[in-house]
This record gives structure tokens, C-alpha cells and sequence, in this order.
């Protein structure tokens, strides 16, 4: 007797909360189920309703499970009822509706604005920041952390996958391609809004005017104008005092500070650096503003950098074969570097201030003074608070609560000395002191957050008691502490004298005058040293994405200060309490995405991430073979609607808008200059002008000419098309290249597109491949429909929505016009 091997089958089972858990798999009459990517999956299905025995027994949210079987039985999908029947007039086929386990998050509101929603994020951050190897930000833990903390999700349900290894490597190419391509974008637009009069982000570069001594030889004109250069070029990077003597003393080593045409075998430029050894082309090279960023980049990531002899740091980037020889320039260099700072580093009234103490009253007036001439300066962590050039700006182009408190001392001071970046790190640096005597105190600072390792906020003190000075809400300003009315002085956690600062009480009489454990500078100390972001929330040393960006956060920290709707998620309270919350999902959604993952649920219900492996390039998507007589119709479809040629990001400002709880308002607080600003030097850029970008998001070995061709061909056939996207919850350079890469590669991969029906394939799954090989084809699975009817005329069959279509490589010369699938 034969046997029938495709033996198709429906099994449901529900949990009721009455009944415990039925079968209703015998009154399975029809069904649809559709599995998505990034979404909530659903399932359809009708029952007979035989006595009427459904009616009252099912209720909205009672778990539902799914197997279907071709060869076996397996689980394909878990989730929660929506609509059931309820009441039935007649004996009759009842039609329900239900939602996978990602119903729970969709439903699932929370206040992400709320004190202890931040505070749980921020330590999220922390912690991963903690983690060795290449990270996502931290965006793994802080997911994990609110799955766990919030919904009470099990973290042993949370699968998120990694991404693969090699994808790091290929892409840093080519985000240094990008970093490097729009370094001349980036003057344009500070030239331009210098023009307008507008204050320009990582502005500050160095007149050579200012080097009027003698330094060991290098006095010609040329000399020091590159030496202006590149010591411009350190600090627009965020380079330390220390860096640029060590950028100098290499230059004068290597080229005596000459742009050289020439040098061993084909060294050239300032740093006599070798095209060979991929410094650069030539002509890139003998651009003095790109050899000094390339020299500056290689320093940035030699560990422990700090702790090294001035010459071992230049050694480790130039290996020379006379590695003492930069030591000989250590004088003129530090002698160069010093007067740089001095006369031309930023602002020539604020460098004209000789390093040395101040007072807490001359401080704090400076402070008032600043405020009040600008009183519009947006509150914003967008650019990372470590470059000179920012904190220099008159105005500054945004400031948050720590990087006031930096550009306020260095003003005062002529130097930062060492003072931290964070908050938290400032409470350390200080002498901590009751919060009454800070208040009291003029120039003294105050703290909120609990605990020295949570603090997130920090302002000035007036010395009135009460009254402080910060950048908070809209800009930075004279306010009452916390909102108004005032709040008390138990609303800080510590008070903090700065070191250096002679602070005095309302007599004049002198309560302390700096020094502590910091002390003095020795007259060998080379300086201020910005902080690099190694204790930063979410930031890991060991990542080149990183090293390459800086210490820049991947989400917003809101705070009392920089964003309206923590004030308000704090003023809401009883019957209001809820009002300021949101859906979960959305924003869980956000992170995945920018973090280059898709998600879902899985068959028995977890929380699935993955990276989208479109082309099979990275060998980390499950693939499914197909015979041609499972394919019931085969037709793909190209089409232009999707196509995106160059892709935006811009990650929102932190506040966008201002609520007033003084008159129950909301007020934008967000201008166009600053969106403006924040467009013109976004690092969310991918484009088909980038030659690496074949390579490193489709597996295309194109040459750079070829590269070019196929670029200007789409641009010809298509014509160019931007998109822009402005995505909220989200911050810094590093989210932005990512999220733009992400957006590049869905968009180019959904060009092109079909609806295949199959046979009945429960298997089947998005973020698989499927391979036709008889078709010579490969394509990326989107979406998966499975659909059955029982009876005379019914059938079950599986149709998967594709995108990414490939074709196998060695199958013959089929489907030419397709890239070859990766692994293939």
C-alpha cells in the first residue's frame, strides 16, 4: 500500500482562565497566519461552534499555541487571543483573532522619561560599557534590562544575536571612508555658518600668528603654519594637550615640519606617511589637514596611550627605525603647543587668560554674565562635550549640565585641568561638602543622583541658598532649584568645591582654596587633558566604532535638565500618573533597528533579534532548499519606489519641546539653526557615491572605478534620491552611521520583491534564505503566510513575501543581473 509522506495538519490549543487548556484543533474550520520581521505576527482562524460551546469560554488575552505539520508536527507560533465570541444567537462558525507573544510589549505602556526609567537605562550603559570586545553601545543590556525590569520578561526569553565579527571589520573601512570624505563637508559648513555668524560645532583652529618665540629651528613661516594645522586638526578630534606634543614632535622628527613631496622609498607629507602601507592615496597624504587626522587616529587607539614617554607614543604610530629621535623635539613642541593654546586655540578672549586660581564669586558672576548674554544656548549631549572647539564657542552650539560646568572653569581658569566630562566624575573630582554649605556658597556646585556612581546631573551655585546656575530645560539661565516653585535643598544629594577655586562665604572670608588631592600644575605638566569617554556610559575601548567616534552616547539620558517631559513624567500623579506613557514596543524597536537587527517573536513565544543577513554574506541565516515542484509560481518584481541613492539620518535633539508647569504649557525649545546644525554635520551618511559601500553592504568586489560607474549609472537611469530620516530616542555620530546603513541596506535590498506561493512549508521563518536551485536563485525572507481550510475544497499552503534576491554562484549564467549569494 503507498504511503503518503506530505501529510499536512492544524493543532491549536488555548489557555482559558476557566477552563484550563483546551484543544480546539477538531473545529478548526479555516485560518491565516502571518509571521513578520519587526512587527507583531498575527493568526486568524474560524471554529465551528457546535451547542454553541465557545460562547463565554475564551476571553481576549488567553494564550494560544500553534503546531502545523507537513512532515512532523512543530511549533510555529505562541501568542494571545484578541477577539472571541462572546455571545451567539444561532449554533455557527465563529472567526477569532489573535497576536504572537510581542502583543505583550505592544500593549505593555511605560513612561521612558520617568527618574527610574533613566536611571535604569543609564546603569544599563554602565554596566555594558564594562563587556570586552566590539559592542552595540550597550544596547543589548539596556533591551535585556527593561524586557527584564519593566515587563518582567525572563532574560533567558530574550535571544538578541550578535553581530557578525567580520561585519565590523568591513564596515569600519568604510565609515573611515565616510569620517574622511566628509572632513571637507564639514569645513564647508563651518565656513558658512561662521559667515552667518552662527556658532559652528569642533570650530577653534590655531593662528600660526600666535608663534612669535623661537622653537628649536622650526621658525620659517611655513613651519609654523603647519604646525597651526595640525595642532587645529588634534583639537577639532578632540585631541589632548599631550596628543598634539606628541603630533608635533613627530612632525618635526619625520619632515622638519615641511610638507614634503618626497622621503624613503614613497613616504610623504608631514608625517612621511606610505600610500603602501594605506595611509592614503597621495594626493591625500600631501594634504596637511588629512595627514595629521590620520596620524591623530592611529595615536587614538594605541592603549594606555597616556601612560607612555611622549617619543614611545610616536614610535607606536610611526614605527621608525630611530624611535628616540622624536624625544629631541619634546621642547619645541611642548614650547609650540603651549603658545598655541595661548593665542589661537578658540576664542582670543578666553585664551589671553593666564592658567592659574580663581575665586568662587568670580565664577559664579561669570557664569550669570554668560547666561545673560546667551540666554538661547539648546540644551543638548550632541556633541559629546570633549571638544575644545565647542566648549569654546562663544556661543557654545550646545551644552549639557557637565560640559556648562567645563566651559564655565575653563573660562575662569584658562585651562580645564583635568576636569571630567561627566557629572559624575566632576562629584569625584571635587571636595564633597554638606548641600546647605554648597548652596551657600558661591561657585560651589551641587549634585543630583543618589549615589556618586548615579549621579546624572550637576549645576553652579549663586550662593543665596537656593538659587543655581546650570544648562537645564531650554538653554542655560539663572533659575530656582530643580523647577518653581523651589525645591528644598534635600533635592540635591552633594555639594562639591572645584579644585583651584578659592571659595568664600558671604564676608569674604576664605572656606577653601582649591589644591586637594589634584594639586598644582608642575611647570613639566603638558596640560589639560580632556577625558576620552572611557568611563562613558555604553562605551567600550575596545571597539574601532568607538575609537573612531569618541565617547559620544547611543541614547539620550534625560534629566531634569534636558528634557521637558521628565519634568512632567515627575508632575504627573494620581489619576494623571499615566498620562505621559507609552507603548513599549516602538521603542524597543528603535534600538533594534539602529543597532543593524530585525526582530520578532519566536515559534514557542521568546524575544528573537538577528542581524538581517539579506545576501547570505555572513553565513548566520538558516537557509531552506526548494524544489521547483513545491514552487506553485515563480515571478520577481523590480521596482524604483523603494530605491534610495543617498541616505540621512539625523538623531533628534534631546528636547523638543519645553512643558511649563507654571502655566501648563509646551513650548518649543528646539530652533531651526540647531536642526540645521545638527543636518550639516550629521555622520548618518551612506551614499552610492561611497565606493566601499558595495562591498562592505552587498559582497559586490568592485573596484573604485567600477564602483563609480555603477553609481553614476543609477544616478543617470534614476535619478538621485535622498532620504531623510530624523530618528527620535536616539544620539550621537555612531547611532547615526548605523541607523543610515541599516536604512541603505533594507531600502536597497526591497527594490526588489515577490509574493511566491508554495506548498505547505511551516518551517519556514522570516530572516531565512531560500535557495531554488534549479532557478539558480537565493532571496531573503520578509514575511511568511500560512493559510489551510478543512474540508471539500480546502487546502493548506505557505506564501513568503522576498527581498534581496541573489543568484548561486557555479549554477550555470541564469539570473546574471543579480549580485552572487554569499557562501554560495
Amino acid at each position: 500500500m503507498p504511503n503518503f509522506v506530505f501529510a499536512p495538519g492544524v493543532k491549536v490549543y488555548i489557555a482559558t482562565a476557566s477552563h484550563g487548556i483546551i484543544d480546539v484543533s477538531d473545529d478548526l474550520v479555516d485560518g491565516s497566519m502571518v509571521r513578520r520581521s519587526d512587527g507583531v505576527s498575527s493568526f486568524s482562524f474560524s471554529l465551528q461552534n457546535a451547542r454553541r460551546k465557545y460562547d463565554g469560554v475564551l476571553t481576549p488575552n488567553d494564550r494560544i499555541s500553534v503546531q502545523m505539520k507537513r512532515l512532523k508536527w512543530v511549533q510555529v507560533y505562541t501568542g494571545y487571543l484578541n477577539k472571541v465570541p462572546l455571545l451567539t444567537a444561532w449554533p455557527r462558525v465563529v472567526h477569532l483573532t489573535s497576536s504572537c507573544s510581542l502583543k505583550r510589549l505592544q500593549y505593555w505602556y511605560w513612561d521612558s522619561h520617568a527618574e527610574a526609567s533613566q536611571a535604569m537605562v543609564r546603569q544599563a550603559l554602565t554596566d555594558a560599557g564594562k563587556d570586552s570586545g566590539v559592542s552595540d553601545g550597550g544596547m543589548t543590556n539596556v533591551v535585556l534590562s527593561i524586557l527584564k525590569k519593566v515587563v518582567g520578561w525572563p532574560e533567558s526569553k530574550v535571544h538578541i544575536a550578535r553581530i557578525p565579527g567580520g561585519w565590523f571589520s568591513v564596515v569600519e573601512a568604510l565609515a573611515k571612508q565616510i569620517d574622511a570624505q566628509l572632513t571637507g563637508a564639514d569645513e564647508i559648513a563651518r565656513t558658512l555658518f561662521d559667515a552667518l555668524g552662527t556658532a559652528s560645532v569642533g570650530a577653534g583652529g590655531a593662528d600660526a600668528s600666535a608663534l612669535s618665540g623661537t622653537y628649536g629651528g622650526f621658525n620659517s613661516a611655513e613651519q609654523k603654519k603647519n604646525a597651526a594645522t595640525i595642532y587645529s586638526v588634534g583639537k577639532r578630534m578632540g585631541a589632548s594637550t599631550r596628543d598634539c606634543i606628541i603630533a608635533l614632535m613627530t612632525a618635526m622628527q619625520e619632515s622638519t615640519l615641511n610638507n614634503l613631496d618626497h622621503g624613503d622609498r614613497d613616504s610623504l607629507g608631514l608625517f612621511q606617511q606610505r600610500p603602501s602601507q594605506g595611509w592614503g592615496t597621495r594626493e591625500q597624504i600631501m594634504n596637511p589637514e588629512y595627514a595629521a587626522g590620520k596620524f591623530y587616529e592611529a595615536l587614538f587607539k594605541l592603549n594606555g596611550r597616556d601612560r607612555m614617554e611622549l617619543w614611545q607614543a610616536a614610535q607606536n604610530v610611526q614605527r621608525s627605525a630611530y624611535p628616540r629621535a622624536y624625544a629631541a623635539h619634546e621642547g619645541p613642541a611642548t614650547a609650540m603647543v603651549r603658545d598655541l593654546e595661548k593665542g589661537g586655540g578658540g576664542s582670543s578672549s578666553l585664551n589671553a587668560k593666564p592658567q592659574g586660581t580663581s575665586s568662587g564669586l568670580a565664577l559664579a558672576q561669570l557664569a550669570v554674565n554668560f547666561c545673560n548674554k546667551y540666554p538661547n544656548i539648546p540644551y543638548t549631549q550632541q556633541y559629546g562635550g570633549t571638544q575644545m572647539g565647542v566648549l569654546q564657542a562663544e556661543p557654545p552650539p550646545g551644552l549639557d549640565c557637565s560640559s556648562f560646568v567645563q566651559a564655565m572653569y575653563l573660562r575662569a581658569m584658562g585651562s580645564l585641568y583635568d576636569l571630567p566630562r561627566v557629572a559624575s566624575d566632576q562629584a569625584r573630582f571635587c571636595q564633597l561638602v554638606p548641600v546647605e554649605k554648597a548652596l551657600a556658597t558661591p561657585g560651589a556646585l551641587v549634585f543630583k543622583g543618589g549615589s556618586i556612581g548615579a549621579i546624572h546631573h550637576v549645576e553652579m551655585s549663586l550662593g543665596d541658598g537656593k538659587n543655581t546656575i546650570g544648562a537645564h530645560r531650554r538653554g542655560a539661565k539663572p533659575h530656582d532649584v530643580g523647577v518653581n516653585p523651589p525645591m528644598p535643598p534635600s533635592y540635591w544629594d552633594y555639594g562639591g568645591f572645584l579644585p583651584r577655586i578659592a571659595y568664600t562665604t558671604g564676608a569674604g572670608g576664605v572656606i577653601f582654596s582649591g589644591g586637594g588631592d589634584v594639586g598644582l600644575p608642575s611647570p613639566s605638566d603638558p596640560g589639560v587633558q580632556l577625558v576620552t569617554g572611557a568611563d562613558a556610559p555604553g562605551y567600550n575601548p575596545d571597539d574601532p566604532f568607538d575609537k573612531l567616534f569618541g565617547d559620544n552616547a547611543w541614547l539620550p539620558i534625560s534629566t531634569a535638565e534636558n528634557d521637558p517631559n521628565y519634568l512632567m513624567a515627575q508632575a504627573l500623579a494620581g489619576p494623571r500618573a499615566l498620562l505621559n506613557d507609552q507603548p513599549l514596543l516602538p521603542y524597543l524597536k528603535n534600538l533594534f533597528n539602529s543597532t543593524m537587527r530585525s526582530f520578532s517573536s519566536a515559534p514557542n513565544g521568546d524575544l528573537i533579534a538577528w542581524y538581517p543577513d539579506y545576501y547570505g554574506m555572513w553565513g548566520t541565516a538558516a537557509k531552506m532548499v526548494i524544489e521547483p515542484i513545491e514552487v506553485q509560481d515563480f515571478e520577481v518584481s523590480w521596482s524604483d519606489d523603494y530605491m534610495v541613492t543617498h541616505q540621512f539620518v539625523v538623531t533628534s535633539p534631546q528636547t523638543t519641546n519645553l512643558f511649563d508647569p507654571a502655566t501648563g504649557t509646551v513650548q518649543n525649545s528646539v530652533g531651526e539653526s540647531v536642526l540645521a546644525q545638527m543636518a550639516a554635520f550629521t555622520n548618518g551618511v551612506v551614499t552610492v557615491d561611497f565606493p566601499g559601500v558595495w562591498k562592505a553592504l552587498f559582497g559586490m568586489d568592485l573596484t573604485e572605478r567600477q564602483g563609480k560607474e555603477y553609481a553614476d549609472w543609477i544616478k543617470q537611469r534614476f535619478g538621485a534620491r535622498p532620504d531623510y530620516q530624523q530618528l527620535p530616542g536616539l544620539v550621537g555620530p555612531k547611532a547615526q552611521l548605523f541607523a543610515a546603513i541599516f536604512l541603505f541596506m533594507r531600502q536597497f535590498a526591497y527594490q526588489y520583491s515577490a509574493s511566491i506561493p508554495l506548498t505547505f512549508m511551516p518551517e519556514l521563518y522570516p530572516g531565512m534564505l531560500i535557495q531554488i536551485p534549479e532557478f539558480n536563485f537565493q532571496a531573503y525572507v520578509t514575511t511568511v503566510t500560512h493559510s489551510f481550510r478543512f474540508g471539500e475544497g480546502g487546502g493548506f499552503s505557505t506564501s513568503v513575501q522576498i527581498a534581496a534576491p541573489a543568484r548561486l554562484s557555479g549554477k550555470g549564467n541564469k539570473l546574471l543581473g543579480l549580485p552572487v549569494a554569499g557562501g554560495a
